[in-house]
């Protein structure tokens, strides 16, 4: 497998110059060192957070919410004892230590919120599991003190209504800091476009991520391999190697590692367009989906999947399309990117996540500037 240590790394003489090496990851490191030193300040009354695994998505998470609230990790003596908020970052994760600790706290009115990072199994699914667990959530909601939340809006999933008391948008759809943005629109200044437009698969690269019709459609159709160079960035699952051969035959890059948020950054400053084209095992909401939409990077998504409809209600650039109509739509006009839309899009999503949020927690809302 064609994997290198520089991301993204191509080669050939229709690569693209700003796939290459050079010094991408150096220079948005050093811009990367800058934002994640602004941390916010440790207050007693911070809100603490509990997530019993840090992977995936959840190390961003915990990034944004202590700059956003000077927020704390917690262990189960601070979930019992302390008078600050909780957050749980990932309920379904530990779903009867949130309803057992949301109680007892409730008993003297302190203030428990839990994030449902993947509604859709819980609201829908008939299986026994899912069904105690929508029963448990709904009588939940009786209760003030808690506060049960989803990370896709009921407009996009309205059933969710019956098991969470409200919803804010996915970090990932507005966590990115100035400086972040300043680093990808840098590079994306510098590089020299070549004749090919880049589509980018980007993330572990397993079924669950249609990494499997990704690869396929590339290895197939040489029409696509004549106006795309396509990437593969990210760690790769062993149930798809047999894809991946195949797809670095055809010419196609991959990136077989776990890879930083520097290197991440040179990825979307790369892309003219990122795949979102999940499976409907995949449907839930998309943090690759969500920092392409930020920075107003088309997203290719499955025709009726939520994040489908996440792109209609909010109105964010993206090619719905069928996995076997892909291709063919793949070969009309791409949207271009537009990062002030992306960037006006994020700062709506903050307002009203932020305000959300605090009112769960019970936190004061944020003073305007016109506020003396």
């Amino acid at each position: 497998m064609q994997a290198g240590s520089e991301l993204p790394a191509a080669t050939g003489p229709s690569a693209r110059s700003d796939l290459r090496p050079d010094n991408r990851g150096k220079l948005a490191s050093r811009w990367l060192w800058r934002t994640r030193k602004a941390k916010g300040t440790i207050r007693p009354d911070a809100p603490l957070l509990y997530s019993r695994r840090e992977c995936g998505r959840r190390p961003a998470y915990l990034r944004h919410l202590e700059r956003l609230f000077g927020a704390r990790r917690a262990g189960l003596r601070d979930l019992l004892f302390s008078r600050a908020p909780v957050l749980f970052l990932m309920v379904e994760e530990a779903f009867l230590l949130y309803v057992a600790v949301g109680l007892l706290r409730a008993l003297t009115g302190r203030r428990t919120a839990g994030l449902l990072l993947r509604p859709m199994p819980i609201t829908v699914s008939p299986r026994r599991r899912y069904r105690w667990k929508r029963r448990g959530l709904g009588w939940l909601k009786r209760f003030h003190a808690i506060q049960t939340l989803t990370i896709l809006p009921f407009s996009v999933l309205p059933a969710s209504s019956a098991i969470a008391k409200g919803w804010i948008y996915d970090f990932q759809l507005w966590d990115l800091t100035d400086a972040e943005r300043e680093a990808v629109e840098l590079l994306r200044s510098e590089r020299r476009p070549g004749d090919r437009l880049v589509l980018t698969a980007i993330g572990t690269q397993s079924p669950h991520k249609g990494f499997d019709l990704f690869a396929d459609i590339y290895a197939r159709i040489a029409s696509l391999r004549t106006r795309f160079q396509f990437i593969a960035c990210g760690k790769f699952a062993p149930s798809v190697s047999d894809y991946a051969a195949a797809f670095c035959e055809a010419g196609g890059v991959t990136v077989d590692r776990a890879v930083s948020d520097a290197e991440l950054l040179g990825a979307y400053a790369a892309s003219d367009a990122v795949w979102c084209l999940y499976p409907p095992v995949g449907d839930h909401a998309s943090g690759v989906l969500g920092r392409a939409a930020q920075l107003g990077i088309p997203v290719v998504v499955r025709q009726g999947s939520l994040a489908h409809r996440l792109c209609i209600v909010e109105n964010l650039t993206h090619v719905p399309a069928t996995a076997d109509g892909v291709a063919e739509r793949l070969a009309g006009p791409l949207p271009p990117r537009d990062e002030a839309r992306g960037r006006l899009a994020a700062n709506r999503f903050a307002r009203q996540s932020e305000a959300t949020l605090r009112a769960a927690l019970g936190l004061a809302a944020r003073r305007s500037p016109l506020e003396g």
